[in-house]
């Protein structure tokens, strides 16, 4: 019995659904003259032709059903509309459909031709100044080189034709010109080194972004560099007269320039090199050691990027971390340590000692261990010593209590 209820109660409501859908796809709405027909995806507007002489179409079943359109007519304005969009009152069309007089379409037409205009002039122009460039470059690099006497020297492009030796020869002119683009700015960087008593036996080159400073970014002060822990500290020890030291960094020289000097109040870095005299390689900026006529058995290089170091991989202290600005760093502690080990140790070659350390995985950290258990070697030598000194000490004063024991009997 109650299985039957529970059907038709549902049959009801099926019922209902369906006359209900039915109603609601039958609801037009009638706004100025004008006939629009509800539906589940959209307004679909019915044209309607007006003949007064002809008599009303009878009211069928389904219209009468339909609510009276004056009572939602409120909901579309008072304008008549040709889209299913409200507008208000103050603009009755929408703006892309709004009517443009002829003086605006005549000023319209004569900017835009204007427009074209000048970027058909911009295009005449851009092209001559690239063939006036290019004619430049030809007969200016491609010319023969003439002597002091005037007479034309030979080269290998002077058996082919002219026009063949002037563009081969502006060709070579522009490859060797971007390559001085790319090469340090001179062969020898630093000056002659300083007479004997002056000059210090080793040169130490250090990175200033990553391995002395960490650059910083905000809003309201721009670019900042943060001193790294120990920094001062690390300049006095290994400093001028230890080290010849040297700043070779990527930076430009306009903006590390004036942070050096701030960092070296006591002027101990001798020198400083910035981008300019780097070797730009596969992206990167090289600091090429050969150029900065010192003997390659003499310098250490210290830096984070591995690839900064490439052509002289020997004279550089590897996979050391970039500091990234941690207050608990104390990195600069332990390398002055190993440098100065360096230094007081008068190696003829310092590549040596690098790779010794280069083939543990930390090599300052296999220093401090190192250096740790020497200091326990040295510690259990002057132990034993002391015990020695205190047996001998004994073994004395045991003799000479002996013989005075015997003498006064």
């Amino acid at each position: 019995m109650f299985s039957a209820l529970r059907s038709r109660i549902s049959c009801q409501n099926c019922w209902s659904i369906s006359r209900s859908l039915k109603l609601f796809e039958r609801q037009t709405i009638k706004i100025n003259n004008r006939t629009f027909t509800f539906s589940a995806l959209h307004f679909q507007q019915q044209k309607q032709t007006t003949n007064t002489n002809s008599s009303p179409p009878p009211p069928s079943s389904s219209s009468s059903s339909s609510p009276s359109p004056s009572k939602l007519s409120s909901l579309m304005g008072e304008h008549e509309s040709k889209t299913p969009f409200i507008f208000s009152k103050t603009s009755p069309e929408p703006k892309y459909s709004k009517t443009q007089t002829d003086d605006e379409k005549h000023e319209r037409e004569a900017k835009a031709a204007w427009d074209v205009r000048m970027l058909k002039y911009t295009g005449y122009f851009l092209g001559i100044w690239l063939f006036s460039t290019i004619g430049y470059v030809i007969l200016v690099w491609g010319a023969p080189q003439i002597d002091e006497n005037g007479n034309i020297i030979q080269d290998r492009y002077s058996n082919l034709p002219t026009w063949q030796q002037y563009i081969k020869r502006s060709f070579r002119e522009v490859i060797n010109y971007w390559q001085t683009i790319k090469d340090p700015t001179s062969d020898k960087l630093l000056p002659e080194p300083l007479p004997a008593p002056y000059q210090p036996k080793y040169t130490l080159v250090i990175e200033m972004s990553g391995i002395l400073l960490h650059p910083e970014w905000a809003y309201n002060t721009g670019w900042r560099y943060k001193k790294r822990p120990g920094l001062d500290y690390f300049i006095k020890e290994i400093g001028y007269p230890v080290y010849e030291v040297v700043i070779y960094t990527k930076e430009a020289p306009w903006g590390a320039a004036s942070v050096i000097e701030n960092m070296d109040t006591d002027h101990r870095i001798m020198y400083r090199l910035f981008r300019e005299n780097t070797r730009f390689l596969n992206g990167t900026h090289v600091k090429d050691l050969s150029c900065l006529n010192r003997d390659l058995k003499k310098i250490i290089f210290l830096d984070w990027d591995e690839k900064a170091y490439q052509l002289q991989p020997r004279n550089a202290l590897h996979r050391l971390k970039q500091w990234n600005g941690e207050d608990d760093d104390r990195q600069l502690l332990h390398l002055a340590s190993f440098l100065r080990m360096i230094a007081v140790s008068g190696v003829d070659d310092v590549r040596d000692v690098l790779d010794h350390y280069n083939q543990e995985p930390d090599p300052v950290e296999a220093f401090l261990i190192r250096q740790q258990k020497l200091l326990e070697l040295e510690e259990q030598k002057k132990q034993q010593a002391a015990a020695a000194v205190n047996s001998s000490v004994k073994q004395s004063k045991g003799l000479f209590s002996g013989w005075t024991s015997s003498k006064r009997f």
